[in-house]
This record gives structure tokens, C-alpha cells and sequence, in this order.
């Protein structure tokens, strides 16, 4: 019975083995961003990493380029920065690019909206007011639609969201720094 499982186990082995072998030469999907941010992190050229991870500056090129890595250039990288090589790696989870891209630019839609309601108080009611109309008849005519109000408003939520955007940017800079200054 022992003589089985031992057979058994050295045939897995084998196997598993043989099959991380035939990985070796396969590429790994590296988060070409990650490798870029880390790179400049340590403020080092392409030239000087590649030669502190003992690797080709055209190496370095092609997976800040490309993002795709053998497993001995994602093991050099993960050395030279202190992460291990599955931290390299970009992740596998989808994203929504679309609700990426309105949390990330939200606070140009909001000031583009405040613009849009400036312009539209000016073009309705400041103009025809210095020409001799009536101001408050002005806002009668257009439904006593408070554009400053919108405008006001609106670019509020483009400052705060701006300044979100900003926060949000410096802490990840500083989340990444410390990762690196930790491993």
C-alpha cells in the first residue's frame, strides 16, 4: 500500500514538475503600469534598472511597453523591487473602464456644466438686463431658472471632486512607495 502512494506521489511530482517546466518559458502578464511606477518610485532610468536586475535595457522597454514578461525577467524585477513576482503581476479582476473614466474626469464634466450655466446666465439674462430690460422679468421669461444657482453649484462639485481626484492620486503614490520601501 505504501509502495503505491509513494509511486503515486512521485508521479504527481513529476508531473507538476514537468508542467511548471513547460510555464518557464511561457510569458507572464506583467501590470506594465505597476513595473512604471515602481521603476520611477526608485528614480531610476530604464538603463539603470536594467542593470541593477542584470537584465537588457531592450527587456526592460518591452514589458514597460507590452507588459508581458518571461518567469526569469519577472523574478529579477520582483527582486530588484523587493515584491514577490505575483505582485508584479496584473490583475486579473475586470474593470469598468467607462465608470473608471467618469470617476477620474468627473470633475471636468462638473466644471464644463458650471461654464455651460455661466454662459447661459450671461447670454439670457445679464445681456438683455444691460440693454434695458427688466432683471426680474428676465428670470420670469426663462421660468425663474436660477442659473447662478446651477453654476454656483456645480462648480463646487468640480472643485471637491477635483481635489478627490488629487487625494485619491497622492495616496496611491504613497500606498505604492511604502510597499516598496517595506518589502
Amino acid at each position: 500500500m505504501s509502495g503505491n502512494i509513494f509511486l503515486t506521489v512521485s508521479i504527481m511530482t513529476r508531473y507538476y514538475h514537468f508542467k511548471g517546466m513547460a510555464n518557464m518559458s511561457q510569458d507572464v502578464k506583467l501590470s506594465k503600469e505597476k513595473i512604471h511606477k515602481l521603476r520611477m518610485a526608485k528614480c531610476w532610468s530604464q538603463d539603470e534598472l536594467a542593470a541593477a536586475s542584470s537584465l537588457s535595457v531592450r527587456t526592460i522597454q518591452r514589458v514597460e511597453k507590452t507588459g508581458s514578461a518571461s518567469l526569469e525577467t519577472t523574478k529579477a524585477l520582483a527582486s530588484v523591487f523587493g515584491v514577490t513576482p505575483t505582485a508584479l503581476q496584473s490583475s486579473k479582476r475586470v474593470e469598468n473602464m467607462t465608470f473608471n473614466f467618469i470617476c477620474k474626469y468627473a470633475w471636468l464634466m462638473a466644471f464644463a456644466a458650471a461654464s455651460l450655466f455661466f454662459g447661459m446666465w450671461i447670454i439670457d439674462i445679464l445681456i438683455p438686463t444691460l440693454k434695458g430690460a427688466d432683471f426680474n422679468q428676465q428670470y420670469e421669461l426663462h421660468g425663474n431658472f436660477r442659473y447662478l444657482d446651477f453654476g454656483g453649484t456645480c462648480f463646487v462639485i468640480g472643485f471637491v471632486l477635483l481635489g478627490l481626484n488629487i487625494l485619491y492620486d497622492y495616496l496611491s503614490q504613497k500606498r505604492l512607495l511604502n510597499d516598496t520601501n517595506n518589502k
